[in-house]
């Protein structure tokens, strides 16, 4: 039986894990947590939402249908504002 691994050095994927996407048709932010090729090289994540109100918080999503995280997102996100925000500078240390 041939059978070809691509290992994690060799991959290369649309999202990095822990990457925050929201839906390409609307915002929907999320959180990378998993990720698998289809046996036709499709990829699929699975994602959490971090919107303010969702009562579906996980879901497995093809990746055609995602993107990074948009400004639309990030308005109903619950890390907005928060030290979890990525877009709020960072004090250095001292």
């Amino acid at each position: 039986m041939n059978m070809h691994v691509a290992t994690a050095e060799t991959e290369t994927w649309q999202f990095e894990l822990d990457a925050l996407v929201t839906h390409r048709d609307g915002p929907m932010p999320s959180l990378v947590l998993s990720r698998i090729r289809t046996s036709r090289g499709d990829e699929v994540y699975g994602v959490r939402s971090f919107a303010t109100v969702d009562p579906n918080r996980d879901r497995i999503i093809m990746g055609a249908a995602l993107k990074p995280i948009d400004d639309a997102a990030w308005e109903i996100c619950l890390l907005a504002g928060t030290p979890l925000d990525p877009r709020i500078a960072r004090p250095l240390p001292q």
